[in-house]
């Protein structure tokens, strides 16, 4: 067979063209930005775009496609480079429910981190869909269980209570009616009128389809996004960590139901973390991590975009999601690694406090935590309802905890209106230190 001149030139362009060669290799190992590729030395006789163009083609026909057209008829895939084959194999490891950092996440001493993580992505969920929200003042109600005070407050309360009715649904295939029940747990009770949002929605995927089209494909989308996640539809290929990482951004970008798409996305994620034996991945505070890269305070870890395509090429080559799909991975390792070094301190500071606290063994570890907050800090306040949900333990444990600290000698036990406080002793590390047993306790209010 005679080589025509064009594939003569195109196999000489991905064989012997060292430059190409490069470009070959760089773009399998990681996602190329198009400034990156404006950079880069090109000495063969295909221009610059012809280039561009042919590295596009070869990672589409090596892609991954993502089942689920947008509202326009556009296909989505991504080009599974080595860094997010890499990042998705080292969160597998990390999040399976075999792992240690499982096992450390869910021991006993350990569950103030994992209540932190829960409360902290849940009202970073509310703040993705647009929920008008004070995080300080949001924290305070779920810690100290304090009734809601608005529709707002109410569906947030509502979002973490149903996290823990999770597990009896990992059985239940996604469906319509999943969804639908899931959102009932969501806003119950809940005056939807009366929901107080933002002028515009946050998060790196904001999207400006109309809420007419969006309802008007809401069936459609539904069913692609459940064939998804039930793994009906989509490349083999296709890791449980990305699906899990992109169900998500599904319900933002799709708008599949009314209203509280994100508080029932990261439900419908948590939910299928169960079922594919990824529970830590399902644990993570990923929207929090997500606001928290969009604020500048993760440094820039996502290149920049290639050219503009216009519609008809968009709608013949599909939309590449490889850096989307990049910093998916790379903000799961973030999370991943600071989940990690807070369970690190944690278990440090308790060891501390444990050689510190050796004369009287008989503290717990919930109590430890409590010395190791006011020792940082003399000037705490502690109650029983914000410790109850903290460790979740129930009234009386938590009561008990803070009590036995006071006749100790450790707190000062008083009140501040109808509600009772423990602060730390005046010369906390002292007594410590010292020894003493509590032959004087503080005493009762």
């Amino acid at each position: 067979m005679t080589d025509t001149p064009l594939y003569a030139q195109l196999r000489h362009a991905l064989t012997e063209d060292p430059d190409m060669a490069r470009l070959l290799k760089r773009v399998t190992a990681a996602h190329l930005s198009w400034d990156e590729f404006q950079a880069m030395p090109l000495s063969g006789e295909l221009g610059r775009e012809a280039v561009w163009d042919l590295m596009r083609l070869l990672n589409r026909a090596m892609g991954i496609e993502i089942p689920v057209p947008d509202l326009d008829g556009n296909d989505y895939w991504y080009h599974r480079t080595h860094e997010i084959a890499d990042s998705i194999a080292q969160i597998q490891c990390l999040c399976r429910a075999d792992s240690s950092l499982y096992r450390r996440l869910t021991a006993t001493r350990n569950t103030a981190v994992l209540v932190r993580s829960r409360i902290d992505e849940t009202i970073a969920a509310a703040r993705l869909d647009g929920l008008a929200i004070s995080a300080e003042d949001y924290e305070e109600m779920l810690r100290t269980e304090r009734a809601p005070h608005t529709d707002n407050e109410l569906l947030v309360y509502n979002t973490l209570r149903a996290l823990d009715r999770l597990e009896q649904l990992r059985n239940e295939p996604f469906s319509l009616e999943l969804l639908v029940h899931l959102r009932s747990l969501v806003i119950e009770g809940v005056d939807i009128d009366g929901l107080v949002h933002t002028e515009q929605r946050l998060g790196t995927v904001s999207f400006d389809y109309a809420s007419g089209r969006t309802a008007e494909h809401a069936s459609r989308q539904t069913k692609y996004i459940c064939d998804y996640a039930n793994h009906l539809s989509g490349d083999m290929h296709d890791h449980a960590v990305f699906r899990a990482l992109l169900l998500p951004d599904l319900f933002r970008f799709y708008q599949p139901l009314p209203n509280v798409n994100s508080q029932v996305g990261r439900l419908a994620f948590r939910l299928y973390t169960i079922k594919t034996g990824l529970p830590v991945l399902g644990l993570l505070p990923l929207s929090q991590t997500r606001l928290d890269w969009e604020d500048g305070k993760l440094g820039s870890t996502l290149i920049s975009h290639g050219p503009v395509e216009h519609a008809e090429g968009r709608k013949r080559n599909g939309v590449d999601l490889t850096d989307y799909a990049t910093l998916s991975v790379q903000l799961a390792l973030v999370a991943l690694l600071d989940l990690n070094w807070k369970l690190h301190e944690l278990e440090r500071e308790d060891a501390e406090l444990r050689d510190l606290l050796q004369r009287d063994p008989e503290i717990n570890h919930r109590q430890r935590s409590i010395l190791g907050r006011a020792l940082k800090n003399p000037q705490a306040e502690f109650r029983i309802a914000y410790h109850k949900t903290t460790h979740n333990v129930v009234y009386a444990t938590a009561r008990a905890d803070l009590l036995e600290l006071a006749e100790k000698g450790y707190l000062v036990a008083g009140k501040k209106g109808r509600a009772m406080i423990f602060t730390p002793r005046e010369g906390l590390r002292e007594f410590i230190e010292s020894g003493y047993r509590g032959d004087e306790p503080a005493g009762r209010p």
